[in-house]
């Protein structure tokens, strides 16, 4: 009876990992709201991401905060643009909104303090094996979002 419950803990515990995090999220996540910046006039950056993060979910994040940092710094600095990572999983109103069902980066802009527009970077783990190609993508989304927020 041991060696079969220590598998099923174990298949469980191993489940979130050989899944990966490219799963559709349960509906019955909980939800907690996300504050606004002060400024009018902004791009936010959603990075969103399971409650269980895999190598390939914080890789992720970590090269699109890299390539937010490398290009827009004086943006960061002067919140004219943001980045904020989300569990949607814990965020269901933000999962809801922008049909977030997976690890995925979302651009939103916000003129005079109301969203006007949003981007889901649909090609996120396509451009995973391509690290430059994808700092790329993410750079030129970002950059015509800020051109468009003015």
């Amino acid at each position: 009876m041991k060696p079969v419950l220590l598998i099923v803990v174990l298949v469980g515990m191993a489940g979130p990992l050989l899944i990966g995090c490219s799963a559709v999220t349960p509906a019955s996540v909980g939800m907690a709201s996300v504050d606004e910046h002060q400024l009018d006039s902004r791009v936010v950056v959603y990075y969103t991401h399971r409650t269980f993060r895999c190598f390939s979910c914080l890789w992720l994040e970590k090269t699109t905060h890299q390539a937010l940092e490398d290009s827009f710094a004086s943006e960061l600095a002067a919140g004219r643009l943001e980045f904020r990572v989300v569990d949607y999983w814990a965020d269901r109103s933000l999962a809801e909104r922008y049909g977030v069902g997976t690890v995925s980066v979302i651009v939103v802009n916000i003129v005079k303090g109301e969203e006007v527009s949003h981007r889901t970077l649909e090609r996120l783990w396509d451009l995973k094996a391509h690290p430059d190609e994808l700092r790329a993508y993410i750079k030129e989304a970002v950059r015509a979002a800020l051109e468009e927020t003015g």
